[in-house]
């Protein structure tokens, strides 16, 4: 979710496997840069594959010029790396967002490349149209980071109650001007109670 001073990512922690719960602690939630992270929904393996290239190309950047990638850079990578596998592609939909200078950005990425940039918010995975309902009704234009982190995580726990293949725990991060930062269990509660 695009906030005025930040970005707010959200997921569930259930892996499955068509009708099986293969896990209940999957992570969905991921650093890329220091201000760069993504959501991303899928078979397991396929999000672990795609986060370990985008992360060494990440990695590889900031080697080579000496300061981090941008977030439409990753996005743009992300997109690549997708469109190009599009015969066998990965089982996944992401979203990468992160802070560009002090603009909060995010960006939707499809399983075969295509790439949306998103103004206020996105949602994947088989709860994202539960997910949508909540978003629609309560986002508002200019929010704070944390009351998007509140809205991201409502969101998240209204899949869960709605959606069989998503659930177990909400994990929320947060992007903006200190980094990247996941939020402890303790705190994704305390947001959920208010």
């Amino acid at each position: 979710m695009v906030c005025r001073n930040g970005i707010a990512l959200a997921s569930d922690s259930r892996g499955v496997g068509y009708y099986l719960i293969l896990s209940k602690r999957v992570k969905k939630i991921f650093q890329l840069e220091e201000r760069a992270g993504a959501a991303i929904s899928g078979s397991t393996g396929d999000v672990q594959s795609f986060v370990n290239l985008l992360r060494a190309e990440a990695r590889l950047y900031r080697l080579q010029n000496d300061r981090p990638m941008s977030v439409r850079s990753l996005a743009q990578i992300a997109s690549n790396i997708l469109h190009e596998r599009r015969m066998f592609p990965y089982v996944l939909e992401a979203i990468i967002a992160g802070m560009d200078g002090d603009l909060p950005t995010l960006y939707f990425l499809d399983p075969v490349g295509g790439k949306l940039e998103e103004r206020e918010f996105a949602a994947g995975g088989t709860g994202a149209t539960v997910a949508y309902g909540t978003l629609e009704k309560e986002f508002k234009r200019n929010m704070a980071v944390e009351e998007g982190a509140r809205l991201a995580a409502l969101s998240i726990k209204t899949a869960i109650e709605r959606d069989a293949a998503t659930g177990d725990g909400v994990a929320v991060a947060i992007i903006d001007e200190k980094g990247y930062r996941e939020l402890s269990e303790k705190d994704v509660a305390g947001l959920l109670e208010q």
